[in-house]
């Protein structure tokens, strides 16, 4: 350790290294921390969907829902689409099964 320590070019030659390496550090520790951030939003707009299309299975008001939920009138709009195709696939799924066992 003295050695590389007398040496300017070895000394500088770690201390690089060593910023190189917190450098990296951070880097990753940033990502992890944006990453982490990013989830946790998109879990909360999931749960703003989900509590949305309970209310409208519960036939509340659309206003009503908008204000609850923060939602904008195109994703209630696109939400009420994927209730209805959901419930007319049920439909279809109880009327084939009753038609089989006929």
């Amino acid at each position: 350790m003295k050695r590389m320590s007398s040496d300017p070019a070895m000394r500088d030659a770690a201390f690089e290294h060593n910023r190189r390496m917190m450098d990296m550090a951070q880097l990753r520790y940033e990502g992890k921390r944006e990453g982490l951030a990013e989830g946790i939003e998109q879990g909360i707009e999931k749960q703003r969907l989900e509590t949305a299309k309970e209310m409208l299975r519960n036939h509340c008001n659309d206003q009503f829902i908008q204000l609850c939920t923060k939602i904008n009138l195109q994703q209630l709009e696109q939400l009420k689409k994927e209730i209805v195709s959901v419930f007319n696939q049920t439909e279809d799924d109880s009327e084939q099964s009753h038609l089989a066992s006929d």
